[in-house]
């Protein structure tokens, strides 16, 4: 295995710089850090075949080579560059794709000169084809007199060579770019169309593209373009053309950018002897459109005002289910659109775009992703899409990002203490991710290590599953549990992570004490910085403990829940569900009358599910506390605005408050509505008894 110019560089950077973060070795030589994962891969591969370790990423120590390894690689490295090229199995299976897209059936001979391997490793690397063809609805037909074909739609065949572009241009070195244009320009020379005339004419065509769309490809865009437009010509000179779904290519009629596509196509075919074929200009309106667009929050609004709508929604329901109030929201609807845009693009035409980080997203963040998968739906039934793990966990990593601006919603330093297994360990720290909406950074050490290297100033939370001996800062919270937690440690952690106490705050306040006392008795200075510590620990959790909500059943979480037999205007109900709230003081009349112009102004946005509608304004002034009010409409409600389609008979007001008081409420309400049975009786209730048995059973109150 041959190392590129960027996996040389790293492992450079890491020979002479041991123990830097994967983030901060990114940052230092200019890489992606979600591209390093790929480059770790080939990187290892390396070493193993060169006799050495592989790089050891901790999450302590850094990144590192095995010890007293370091200068055996540097030596390794300094002939690389003149050895003999091998494909790893990607690789091998990518150049098997691609020569089968173009050729027609190749022997399985000649796939083993190509790939300069012997029979079995490629009989092996076809089985790997196979498999990846599956994905991409194609199949792999093997007859062993006519050779090998990919058989299935012209379109998806065009879909799968654009995705492996997309990786290899994604993650690979200059090498497989110089074979895939080899092998797609040596295809239209034999072909009669010489290389030299077809590259200018892409080229000069692809500048003329850009001012005519007043746009600028980036150059990963400007290479898969190019390569997609070589691998249509060699397509369409072997007579197949991409079709269209009817829907799709409404779709694609619609984008601005079809016209440009069908003057590229027209002059493609009038420059280059080929046929001007209406479902290439289609196909190139799908490999334009679907580039990435880069706009001001302005330019968004004015160009897709059906996606900026959706968007606006998307974020008014995440708001509204996580009980969190983000900050520079237009910035995150600009944000949500340069990505959404093509992502609805992919889905629209089966086009999978792999995330390398999906699973460590579903491991950090699996409560953003439940929510983002419950509001994503709305933009699915939009565009008549369905989106995939890879692509909601680009939209996960954007609201993780936006909570991280506040500091009472940003990402949360927790400390794990175990001397459990792995397994027990990794259940421990899952559910401790699922009890809140709000990043964790979560540390997990063990006793012994623990002792060595004490409890660091940022940790806000300990949770741990033995007694500890270190003393813990007076900011630092602590708690005792076994290796599952229990409902009450769950609720008690909730609190404390909602109780946002600013560390260096606490830590000024104890150093202010220590110097004006050690004026009066300056050898007790240790000493009172650790009495005035442990007073000012232990009165941070008296007040903890006053604030916690008490556990008498006689104490409703659900403050009222309501039912109507009346017919009534939506606008009248809403009120009516509003107003038990208003009369124990918790709003005022404005919530319930913001809430009915908003809806009459931009339309209804948010609701849980079409019978259920979760409606809210922005927290009341000084709400420490969250409230929630539930009417049940013996008839369902009928909108008089233009697009509403739902027909909701249960409406919920929720008050939110501005320090997550109110996320238990939406927790329960979640749980209720998450229980097929529980939903059944609360959508079936026909009158204030049957409502409340309902409610009564499901534990909200």
């Amino acid at each position: 295995m041959q190392l590129d110019h960027m996996t040389v560089e790293i492992l450079k950077k890491v020979a002479a710089e041991p123990g830097m973060t994967i983030k901060m070795l990114c940052e230092k030589i200019g890489l992606p850090q979600r591209n390093f994962y790929h480059r770790r891969t080939r990187i290892n591969d390396w070493l193993i075949a060169e006799g050495f370790t592989p790089l050891i990423c901790d999450a302590h120590r850094g990144v590192h080579l095995a010890k007293d390894e370091a200068t055996g690689v540097l030596l390794k490295m300094a002939d690389i560059h003149g050895q003999h090229y091998k494909l790893n199995a990607e690789e091998r299976r990518d150049n098997l794709l691609l020569h089968l897209a173009c050729h027609n059936q190749p022997a399985s001979r000649h796939l083993s000169e190509l790939n300069r391997v012997s029979r079995n490793t490629t009989l092996n690397d076809i089985c790997l084809l196979k498999t990846h063809l599956q994905q991409h609805r194609l199949t792999l037909v093997i007859n062993k007199k006519q050779g090998y074909r990919i058989d299935g739609s012209n379109l998806a065949r065009r879909l799968a060579v654009q995705q492996m572009l997309q990786h290899t241009l994604k993650f690979s070195d200059y090498q497989a770019e110089t074979r895939i244009a080899q092998i797609l320009l040596c295809q239209l020379n034999d072909m009669g169309i010489q290389e030299h005339r077809v590259k200018h004419v892409i080229d000069k065509q692809l500048q003329l593209t850009e001012q005519q769309l007043n746009r600028v490809f980036t150059d990963k865009d400007r290479r898969s373009l190019q390569y997609m437009i070589l691998f249509s010509l060699v397509d369409t000179l072997r007579g197949r053309v991409p079709e269209f779904t009817s829907i799709q290519s409404r779709f694609l009629r619609e984008q601005s950018e079809c016209e440009v596509a069908a003057g590229l196509n027209a002059v493609l075919a009038q420059q280059l002897p080929l046929p001007e074929l209406s479902g290439n200009t289609l196909f190139f309106s799908l490999l334009l459109s679907a580039s990435k667009k880069v706009k001001s929050h302005q330019e968004n609004i004015s160009k897709d005002n059906r996606l900026m709508v959706v968007v606006k929604k998307l974020i008014e329901q995440f708001q509204a289910l996580s009980g969190v109030y983000l900050q520079d929201v237009h910035q995150l609807e600009s944000r949500l659109i340069s990505h959404l845009g093509p992502a609805i693009h992919r889905c629209l035409f089966g086009i999978h775009s792999e995330n390398v980080l999906k699973e460590e997203i579903l491991q950090r963040y699996p409560m953003i992703f439940r929510l983002c998968r419950q509001i994503i739906i709305s933009l699915e039934r939009e565009y008549h899409v369905a989106f995939c793990d890879d692509e909601l966990s680009y939209v996960v990593i954007s609201f993780a990002a936006w909570l991280d601006r506040r500091p009472e919603t940003g990402e949360q330093h927790l400390l794990l203490v175990t001397e459990g297994g792995l397994s027990s360990t990794a259940i421990l720290e899952n559910q401790l991710r699922n009890l809140t909406v709000l990043p964790l950074n979560i540390e997990q050490v063990s006793a012994s290590q623990l002792q060595l290297q004490g409890i660091g100033p940022h940790i806000r939370l300990v949770v741990s599953t033995i007694g500890l001996s270190c003393q813990l800062l007076a900011h630092t919270r602590f708690i005792q549990t076994q290796h599952l937690l229990t409902e009450g440690e769950k609720q008690q952690i909730r609190l404390m992570l909602k109780h946002n106490i600013e560390p260096t705050g606490i830590a000024e306040l104890v150093n202010a004490l220590v110097t004006s006392a050690t004026r009066l008795v300056p050898q007790q200075k240790e000493p009172l910085n650790r009495e005035f510590s442990t007073i000012i620990s232990q009165f941070i959790q008296k007040q903890q403990r006053r604030s916690r909500p008490l556990s008498s059943p006689g104490l409703p979480r659900l403050l009222l829940a309501g039912f109507t037999g009346r017919k009534a205007g939506w606008q009248l109900l809403i009120r009516k569900a509003a107003q038990p709230l208003i009369k124990q003081g918790i709003i005022d009349s404005s919530y319930a009358r913001n809430i009915v112009r908003r809806i009459e102004s931009r339309g209804l946005t948010t609701y849980l599910t079409p019978d259920i509608l979760l409606l809210h304004d922005t927290p009341p002034p000084g709400a420490t506390e969250g409230a929630l009010s539930l009417l049940k409409l013996r008839y369902p409600l009928h909108f008089d605005i233009p697009g509403v389609t739902i027909t909701p008979s249960v409406i919920v007001i929720l008050v939110p408050a501005s320090n997550l008081a109110h996320i238990p409420l939406l927790e329960s309400l979640n749980a209720l509505i998450s229980d097929e049975t529980s939903l059944a009786d609360l959508l079936s209730a026909d009158s204030q008894q049957a409502l409340q048995c309902c409610i009564n059973g499901s534990l909200i109150i």
